[in-house]
């Protein structure tokens, strides 16, 4: 298995190769600078942040600083190289969510509680952040449909290079 800074090269080299084979396709149709921007963005994301590795405490763990904390009970639940955390798509389809649900309980926590004790939002504005969110999501499809493409193809080079590296191995101790 390669280790942290190989995945991270990996990651960026392969970042490196996506975004002019993007750009070279930007011209067709659905296809535009910002939606490969955005998968672009989603893939480094995926590879450098959301990695499968996020189930130990590992270097992209620990580029979460202040906020790793957010990961142990992803690590708890999920076992290191399971198909939970190293499956192509489920994988990092799996982190994001676990990520987006965590954040959006701990700010509706927050915002509860700014409210309970100073009411600066009486008409509940805030709690309708999710609504816009959830609209915004909708009118923009293909965006989002580049941002998961982006998110799977980054978790996979990461799980691709494992089985590679891993294969390697393998055939060395044979002889």
């Amino acid at each position: 298995m390669p280790n942290s800074r190989t995945h991270d090269f990996i990651t960026v080299a392969s970042a490196a190769v996506l975004a002019p084979a993007g750009l070279a396709c930007s011209g067709l149709p659905g296809v535009g600078l910002l939606n490969v921007g955005v998968m672009v963005g989603a893939y480094l994301a995926s590879g450098l942040l959301f990695s499968p590795d996020l189930d130990l405490h590992s270097t992209p763990y620990k580029r979460w600083r202040g906020l790793r904390w957010i990961w142990l009970p992803y690590q708890w639940m999920v076992p290191h190289r399971s198909w939970v955390s190293h499956s192509y798509v489920a994988g990092p389809l799996i982190r994001v969510a676990y990520f987006a649900v965590v954040i959006s309980l701990l700010t509706l926590a927050v915002l509860a509680l700014i409210n309970f004790m100073t009411p600066v939002d009486p008409t509940g504005t805030l709690f309708n952040i999710g609504t816009t969110i959830g609209r915004w999501l909708e009118s923009n499809p293909v965006t989002v449909g580049y941002a998961l493409v982006g998110l799977v193809l980054g978790g996979a080079s990461h799980t691709v290079a494992d089985v590679v590296f891993s294969g390697i191995k393998r055939r060395i101790r044979r002889f």
